[in-house]
């Protein structure tokens, strides 16, 4: 539910590729930066990967440039946004907001979660809009036949998808705790919590303490 903003920047070739855009990662780093709409910048690569901004350049200013100021409403649903004391990101406060479940559904199926391989993006936002899945579990729930209304499918590529949904229904328990999408529950949390208590009952069961 964190809204990250992204720079749109005009096309330019760093480290090998062309690059357009480069994450921001909250306002706490566009207030450091000193960054406004419009403005010249200085880019990297993170990692030789990641475009990232890394300075801004105000001698090149033309004085048209424009504050940015944070957001007051989730862009998806329009819903109120919210920052915890003490977290940089901002948050939509809508728990049925609909870019929340494509996000938790993107989440749930990744390579390090349920690896359900050919259930990308784009298929999801198509089985959310034609109402065939909300929840996670619905995923288990999809047959042939759903799955063959969708763009850009034929026979080969629903029983490829259904087999490979079919292939994720026993997983481990360290890879089930983090493809629940838990705040603060990373790879390394749920190993811990999985070697701590073994089943996913004593994980339920278990006490604050």
């Amino acid at each position: 539910g964190a809204l990250t903003p992204v720079a749109i920047m005009d096309p330019v070739f760093v480290a090998g590729t062309t690059v357009q855009h480069a994450t921001l990662h909250n306002m706490d780093e566009i207030e450091r930066l000193g960054l406004k709409i419009g403005d010249t910048v200085i880019l990297e690569k993170a990692g030789d990967i990641i475009p990232k901004v890394v300075k801004i350049l105000p001698k090149l200013r033309s004085g048209h440039e424009k504050i940015i100021h944070a957001p007051a409403h989730c862009p998806a649903c329009r819903a109120k946004v919210e920052r915890t004391a003490g977290e940089v990101a901002i948050v939509c406060a809508n728990k049925d907001c609909p870019a929340k479940h494509h996000e938790r559904l993107i989440h749930f199926v990744s390579r390090k979660a349920f690896d359900i391989d050919g259930l990308g993006e784009k298929i999801i936002k198509q089985l959310m809009d034609m109402g065939l899945i909300s929840a996670s579990a619905d995923i288990f729930k999809l047959t042939k036949s759903d799955l063959i209304d969708l763009e850009r499918f034929a026979d080969k590529s629903a029983e490829n998808l259904i087999a490979a949904i079919n292939k994720a229904r026993e997983i481990s328990l360290p890879r089930f705790i983090f493809a629940l999408g838990i705040k603060h529950v990373g790879e390394e949390t749920a190993v811990d919590l999985a070697e701590e208590f073994g089943t996913l009952k004593k994980i339920r069961e278990a006490a604050f303490e």
